[in-house]
Formats: C-alpha cells, sequence, structure tokens
C-alpha cells in the first residue's frame, strides 16, 4: 500500500482519514491491553483493506494519556504532517506502514513515543506477528509508566 507523499500530506490536511475513537481507563488498560486494543487493530486492517488513511486511539480518561495506531509515510505523527514535505521528496511514492503512537507526558521527555510496527500489507497479512509485536510495544511502555508512577514520590522535588 503506497501513496505519493504530497497526496497524503494533502489527504491528511484535509482530514481524509478514515477514525476511530475508544476510551478507557489507566487501570482496565494496564489491566487488558490486548482486549482493548482488538478494536483498534481491526479497523486499521479494515481501512488497509479499503485502501483508506487511518488513525485509531484509545484514551485514557482518567490520565493525559493516549495510544493510537495511525497508517503513514514515516514516523511522525499525523498531526505533524506539514514537517514531511520539509524532510521527504514530495514528489516520491512512500510504503504507507501503521505505526504505534503514545501520548503522555510521563513516557519520556518529548511526551511522546512513536515506532513502526510493520508495513500496511504486512499488518494484514501477518496479523499474528504484527498483535504480538503491538503486545511487546505496549507491554514495554507501560513498564515505563508503571516505573514512573512507582517513583514519582522519590523522585519528584519536594517544595516547601
Amino acid at each position: 500500500m503506497k501513496r505519493e507523499i504530497q497526496t497524503f500530506i494533502d489527504a491528511v490536511a484535509a482530514d481524509e482519514i478514515q477514525h476511530f475513537t475508544a476510551d478507557t481507563t489507566e487501570k482496565e488498560f494496564f489491566a487488558d491491553q490486548d482486549g482493548l486494543m482488538a478494536p483498534l487493530t481491526a479497523f486499521i486492517r479494515e481501512q488497509i483493506g479499503a485502501d483508506k488513511l487511518a488513525q485509531a486511539e484509545l484514551k485514557l480518561t482518567d490520565t493525559e494519556a493516549s495510544v493510537r495506531l495511525e497508517l503513514s509515510v514515516i514516523n511522525l505523527p499525523l498531526q505533524d504532517t506539514k514537517t514531511i514535505g520539509k524532510i521527504m521528496d514530495t514528489d516520491e511514492e512512500a510504503e504507507l506502514n501503521v505505526y504505534a503512537v503514545i501520548e503522555t507526558p510521563d513516557i519520556n521527555a518529548s511526551g511522546l513515543r512513536i515506532d513502526a510496527l510493520a508495513p500496511a500489507t504486512t499488518y494484514v497479512a501477518q496479523a499474528a506477528v504484527a498483535d504480538a509485536s503491538l503486545h511487546d510495544w505496549l507491554s514495554l511502555q507501560i513498564e515505563k509508566l508503571q516505573a514512573v508512577a512507582t517513583n514519582k514520590e522519590e523522585t519528584d522535588i519536594k517544595k516547601k
């Protein structure tokens, strides 16, 4: 599944993206990441099958966190597509990949982590492998968030 870079940028700017959103709590997410992400992965695969751009988001309503799956030509969040034209040749065609994105102030200094899971076609053709990769990626992000929560009292500077 490919797109010309400029066509991709224009489509994202015009919000010609299929959207899916679900809500959960942090506790529920930590307890059942695979179950909660299953509707998102199914939605992304359905959109890939229909040759459409897509973004699926799971919002953690009791924190400042969200997890997304996005179809893109580069590992930048879809809201940063203006940057793509500065770093890629817009006349070229590029493979669409599925990216996993987590946004929360506790994940790192930038508050954002984005990683490629698989090319779009592979994400559908090798669903079990892609789901295992997503599981491993989410488990790592959850470990980081739990470590931050555990260490927060110890690392926060107390104000007098």
